[in-house]
């Protein structure tokens, strides 16, 4: 059974006024999460490329892509899912297949249901695409999201290299038949 997400939070859809505000948070929880893992110029440039502003003014003004943000009763952001069309090296995905692209809480919000609402909100997105699959990647280090993503019957599905600046993760693609 699905935990309940705090009354102090409210889940919405993202909308372009939130840029500043949803890359830093993505900064954040990235850094929260593996910050330690780089050498600091290799996160720093990646954060800039891969969780920037600009990365997220596109995708908002991109109707192929969905985003979702829990906002804390203060109005700050402390969550948010990004999902799309498939973008990762998927071999032999099935057409029309979707991707859960991010999903991230603030270490402040872990534990109270956020990261399991926003895989669900993920997987009606897209069956109501019409999605035969959708994909996601997962740190093969991040053990905690692979529970979450177990749960709900993803398999892996292949490994690929992710690099952040000159490190190289083992990334685990993971899929799920909708």
């Amino acid at each position: 059974m699905p935990l309940e997400v705090a009354p102090a939070v409210a889940v919405r859809d993202a909308v372009p006024g939130d840029v500043a505000a949803l890359a830093a948070l993505s900064r954040k929880t990235f850094m929260d999460k593996f910050g330690t893992l780089y050498h600091p110029e290799d996160l720093a440039s990646f954060l800039e490329t891969s969780h920037g502003e600009a990365v997220y003014r596109q995708w908002l003004a991109d109707p192929e892509i969905f985003i979702r943000v829990a906002e804390a009763e203060d109005g700050t952001l402390a969550a948010y899912m990004v999902c799309s069309p498939l973008t990762l090296p998927a071999e032999n995905a099935a057409p029309g297949a979707a991707e859960l692209k991010r999903l991230y809480v603030d270490m402040a919000l872990q534990g109270r249901g956020l990261g399991t609402r926003f895989v669900d909100e993920a997987l009606a997105w897209a069956r109501a695409k019409g999605a035969p699959e959708i994909y996601l990647s997962v740190y093969s280090e991040n053990f905690g999201a692979q529970k979450l993503y177990a749960r709900y019957g993803w398999e892996k599905a292949g490994e690929f290299i992710f690099p952040v600046g000159r490190h190289e993760d083992l990334e685990f693609l993971m899929r799920l038949p909708l």
